[in-house]
């Protein structure tokens, strides 16, 4: 199994505005991850605020190893309740490629125990995202609830081909 070096800066900010939107209730969804290899990336220098420390800034591509996170997935059976948000987990679809979570602490502050909970059950890379939902308002945990580093890249996502698409317009 390969580390999760990295998120796409796209994918952030889609998860930033996703929570800014739910606010003040508690925003949960699922990450997937593509192999970095695989990806047109560059690196921002950003890496989740550990220990107020970025990572050094590139011009061009990265070679990276590992994982990077490139998509928001948003469950349609996810409810809002009174404590936690509850995952429809039966509806996944089932994928290596779902490595772990995505929530807001619309509080700020720590993670709570129901985090930690979804952090030890629900994969191996965890972001948590805080008030007021800017780039840096951002941490990544390990299923350990451990604080961990995570780079922001700057990915180029390939263009989709309307051609053969079952939803046509026009």
């Amino acid at each position: 199994m390969t580390d999760v070096v990295g998120i796409a800066r796209e994918t952030l900010e889609t998860a930033l505005a996703s929570a800014e939107d739910l606010d003040p209730e508690k925003f949960v969804a699922h990450l997937r991850s593509v192999p970095a290899p695989e990806l047109d990336i560059e690196q921002d220098g950003g890496n989740g605020g550990v220990d107020g420390e970025d990572a050094p800034l590139y011009d061009g591509d990265v070679d990276v190893d590992g994982e990077v996170l490139t998509e928001v997935v948003y469950v349609p059976e996810s409810k809002p309740a009174d404590v936690f948000r509850v995952l429809g987990v039966d509806v996944l679809p089932r994928s290596s490629s779902i490595v772990g979570t995505v929530a807001s602490n619309p509080d700020g502050g720590e993670p709570t125990s129901e985090d930690y909970t979804r952090f030890a059950n629900r994969g191996r890379v965890h972001v948590m995202l805080y008030p007021p939902y800017d780039s840096d308002c951002w941490r990544a945990y390990t299923s350990d609830g451990e604080q961990r580093p995570l780079e922001v890249y700057d990915v180029e996502f390939p263009e989709e081909e309307d051609e053969g698409s079952w939803l046509k317009f026009g």
